[in-house]
């Protein structure tokens, strides 16, 4: 409705900024209490990062894993979660919260709206390593079940993504099929699903929860982007103020604002300001530019966590670029491969290569206070043998196929050195050392052959020619700082309380799990988890004469 006598073009109850897992799912519990429910993209296309990712859902203590057979225990999650974010979260109590809420959430989304789920059979990322509260399998990651967006959606399909971004992904297999054998059965279901336009992943997650949305009347508009919160007198935020067109517009919010709107790797004053040091933003193009975290911030948010990330390793290949022919960053391939390892600008290794994605590459920015330097600044790179060439596949360099011109050759250590800039004694000395050892199945610089997810425990000498190298750098999946929240997605206020009228969830708000990445879909469970929360709470609120 429009309400031009107090200076709005539009009035609603709810107005949430953004269109991914968090922001969707709000919107559903926003409306699902009674409100009046305005959803807002800036993007041409639905569903943010969450659209284009893994899809995946870290959600311990699921009711999927108990009708399994196989029941998660509130003490080991918490302990888990405790132990890996190693005091750091900046708000312990959220830890609690999310163990508590987890199972809820996604009953509620199953039982109330189109998506339907699967377990992954995916550990916990810290599963190799002797903690508490580890789980192995089943784990307790779900995934949405792939969903025939063609026949569902005819008018949304060209504004979901048909795939994600990410090469190691495959197009049309889950999370689960990603890693099983490609049998004829399997082969006929992917051919099926693609002429049939039924996308797996984090587009399924999108589609399903975009549905149930369309099913209640909820509406979204895309090439919409907000600009600024509104406040009154008193500081609660009453609406937001929306460019599209060409045209700004007010819109008034009687009961609240939900900001899930990303994080800010795509703005390179932010990332300098906050991380420190470049990281290669791997989701969608100049999405997440940090129009969350300013508007918060205006609004007069405490924040936290704002040097975090949600990290990978990234590799560029020159056959994946924009149209102006700036590459885009990719997903890793090949690191953990026995015969590899990586070095950084003086030809030594820095870190476990087999370490969780999220965590190598944090050992990017590692100050050394004696060099006065970072000296594992970006680019790094993976340098492996002919056996890795020829049964692993890097970027769109394939097992059997040709060398393509990016990659760098070389018959000896020395000359390959030579070719990206090292040191050639020092990385023949890196490798004749890592040899040693790798050939007693052993790595006492770095426990690779004890700890880790990308192939633990697998070590081999670096010793048929030719030899390779690729460069590697530092990449986000997205930021994970942003205004601090509390138990029901409130953003607080610095000095103490709660700015009225402000939500936030998913990379938007301060991450409940502080600097750590408990396992493979802990982004989007957080989200997930923290926007049931704000939705629920934003509906449960007094309309505002705004």
């Amino acid at each position: 409705m429009t309400d031009e006598a107090n200076g709005w073009d539009e009035t609603v109850d709810v107005v949430v900024v953004g269109s991914g897992g968090a922001a969707l799912v709000a919107a559903t519990l926003a409306h699902d209490g009674g409100a009046e429910v305005l959803v807002l993209e800036k993007a041409g296309m639905l569903g943010g990062t969450t659209a284009v990712s893994g899809g995946g859902m870290w959600l311990p203590g699921n009711h999927l894993a108990a009708e399994d057979g196989a029941p998660d225990n509130r003490d080991d999650i918490l302990a888990y979660l405790k132990r890996v974010t190693a005091g750091q979260a900046s708000d312990p109590d959220l830890l609690d919260v999310f163990v508590d809420t987890a199972p809820e959430a996604i009953k509620y989304l199953v039982d109330h709206t189109p998506l339907t789920v699967h377990v992954c059979p995916l550990i916990d990322y810290y599963a190799p390593w002797d903690i508490p509260g580890r789980r192995f399998t089943p784990g307790r990651t779900l995934e949405a079940n792939p969903y025939p967006v063609g026949k569902e959606l005819p008018d949304w399909q060209d504004r979901i993504v048909s795939r994600g971004t990410l090469m190691s992904l495959g197009a049309a297999t889950t999370l689960a099929e990603d890693f099983a054998p490609q049998t004829p059965e399997l082969l006929a279901e992917l051919a099926r699903r693609e002429a049939e336009d039924i996308r797996p992943k984090g587009a399924a997650l999108i589609a399903r929860l975009f549905k149930g949305l369309l099913e209640r009347g909820v509406t979204t508009r895309l090439d919409t982007a907000v600009r600024e919160l509104v406040t009154d007198d008193s500081g609660a935020v009453v609406g937001v103020v929306v460019e599209h067109d060409g045209r700004t517009r007010r819109i008034g919010a009687r009961r609240g604002v939900v900001l899930a709107c990303g994080g800010f790797e795509w703005n390179p004053e932010l990332v300098r300001a906050h991380i420190g040091y470049d990281v290669q933003p791997l989701s969608p193009l100049g999405n997440n530019t940090g129009d969350g975290l300013l508007m918060a911030s205006a609004a007069g948010a405490a924040l936290a966590n704002l040097a975090s990330y949600w990290g990978t390793p990234a590799m560029f290949d020159p056959g994946i670029a924009q149209e102006n022919g700036e590459l885009i960053p990719q997903f890793e391939w090949g690191r953990g491969t026995p015969a590899s390892l990586i070095v950084n600008r003086a030809g030594r290794r820095f870190a476990n290569e087999a370490l969780p994605y999220n965590e190598f590459p944090k050992a990017f920015g590692r100050y050394d206070p004696d060099a006065l330097d970072f000296p594992n600044r970006g680019p790094a790179w993976l340098v492996f043998d002919s056996s890795v060439r020829e049964s692993q596949r890097i970027l769109s360099m394939l097992p059997g196929g040709p060398d393509p011109d990016w990659v760098h050759r070389a018959d000896t250590i020395a000359e390959l050195a030579e070719l990206v800039s090292l040191d050639p004694e020092a990385l023949t000395a890196t490798v004749e050392r890592f040899n040693t050892y790798a050939a007693k199945g052993e790595d006492p610089d770095f426990d690779r052959t004890g700890k880790g997810l990308m192939a633990p425990g697998r070590v081999a000498p670096l010793e048929r020619a030719p030899y390779y190298a690729v460069a590697i750098h530092p990449g986000t999946l997205g930021t994970n700082g942003g205004p601090r929240i509390d138990r029901n997605g409130q953003v607080l206020r610095q000095g103490g309380g709660v700015v009225p009228g402000l939500y936030a969830a998913g990379n938007t708000a301060a991450s409940a799990f502080g600097w750590s990445y408990p396992s493979a879909g802990a982004t989007i469970g957080n989200g997930v988890v923290f926007g049931y929360l704000a939705g629920r709470h934003v509906a449960e609120q007094a309309s505002r004469a705004v």
